[in-house]
């Protein structure tokens, strides 16, 4: 009896401990399992860490290009208002010289009227000291007070003289001061002249830049256009980007990334038939230079948790695209990319506070190919900046 309850605990034993074992392989092989997918997705990870800092590299490249152009075009509206200040400077100085070119005209003639009065009293002096010479002759009893009136007169006429003398000198200098005045008005219209010549040339440069400008945005308002037109009224986008949102209450649960089931339906509807049309006119596909999928999140939370959220919602409507439509998928690589943006946008009431709803969204944008004409419009503004 003894013996027989010994061999059964030792099958016990070996039974139990190739249970154990078997649980540990099982054990391992979970454990290795886990540690090949967490490399994987890392791998995974990586890759698209790769490819969002290539994404950001390009835009920052265009954002540099646009902020450079704006500068440009800062600089000639700032020489065009400068140009036009020196213009109302030289006018107002032509206008002060003129004036006091008249004054000094009125002047000089009531000079010349008084210099006339002077000689004519000069002149009838001089004939009544001929007549009391003439009396002086016919009388000597009055030849005292005749010579005293003689000495006068004589004083008088030289003192007119000397007065008409001065007067002369005078007028001279007026007439020489006068001169160079209209010497300096003309060389001062000769370099209005020359400031309105180069005036219409910055006007005529910023008219060029603005049409290139014009240019730039005139591509995208086109493509926004067709969009429109090709979508209907039944979706609705941006009518000056073209963008098309849809919330993240419709798409997500709060906190969560995983598509509801509800949100597969409207996004089949909405967000295939946007991509459809983007990628399939031909019109509009030549534009086409990037089309990217954002995620957005309100303030609550930090801003790294946010981060990863939105761009794991980002992801999840990447993905759907890609189970859903599996034979664009090689258009998809070309033209798709997903970001995360966490609060960086949110959006904003009048009062400058969060809308904390629509904050919550998930926006599609498209980046139009606009590098041949930027290009154009910085050799211009680079051959406008060499002549100078």
């Amino acid at each position: 009896m003894l013996k027989q309850n010994k061999d059964e605990n030792q099958n016990f034993w070996v039974s139990y401990a190739d249970l154990m074992a078997g649980l540990l392989f099982v054990f391992i092989l979970v454990v290795g399992a886990i540690v090949v997918k967490t490399l994987l997705m890392q791998s995974d990870l990586e890759t698209i860490r790769i490819n969002l800092e290539k994404e950001k590299s390009a835009l920052e490249m265009s954002e540099s290009e646009l902020f450079s152009k704006k500068s440009k075009l800062r600089e000639l509206v700032k020489k065009l208002r400068a140009s036009r200040e020196e213009n109302l400077k030289l006018s107002l100085m032509i206008s002060r010289l003129e004036s006091e070119t008249n004054e000094l005209k009125d002047n000089i003639s009531l000079l010349n009227s008084s210099i006339e009065t002077k000689a004519s009293k000069l002149s009838l002096n001089e004939r009544e000291m001929q007549s009391l010479k003439e009396l002086l002759l016919a009388s000597e009893e009055d030849a005292d007070m005749l010579g005293f009136k003689i000495d006068i007169l004589n004083k008088e006429s030289s003192q007119l003289k000397s007065f008409i003398k001065n007067a002369n000198i005078r007028h001279e200098l007026d007439s020489t001061f006068i001169k160079i005045r209209d010497e300096e008005i003309a060389q001062l219209e000769k370099a209005l002249l020359y400031k309105s010549r180069d005036y219409q040339r910055v006007v005529e440069d910023l008219n060029i830049t603005k049409i290139k400008i014009k240019n730039l945005t005139g591509i995208k308002i086109s493509v926004v256009r067709r969009l429109k037109k090709k979508l209907g009224n039944s979706i609705e986008i941006n009518p000056k980007t073209g963008a098309l949102s849809f919330s993240s209450n419709i798409l997500f649960n709060q906190g969560k990334s995983e598509l509801k089931p509800s949100a597969k339906k409207e996004l089949s509807r909405v967000l295939g038939r946007y991509i459809d049309v983007l990628l399939s006119d031909a019109k509009i596909r030549r534009y086409i230079d990037l089309i990217t999928i954002e995620g957005h999140t309100n303030s609550d939370g930090s801003y790294l948790y946010n981060l990863d959220l939105s761009q794991k919602r980002a992801l999840a409507v990447m993905h759907f695209l890609y189970k859903r439509y599996p034979k664009k998928t090689k258009v998809f690589q070309k033209y798709l990319s997903a970001s995360g943006r966490s609060f960086a946008e949110p959006i904003l009431y009048k009062n400058n506070k969060e809308d904390k709803d629509a904050s919550r969204r998930i926006e599609i944008k498209f980046r139009i190919k606009n590098k041949e004409a930027v290009q154009e419009l910085m050799n211009y503004l680079n051959k406008k900046e060499k002549k100078r």
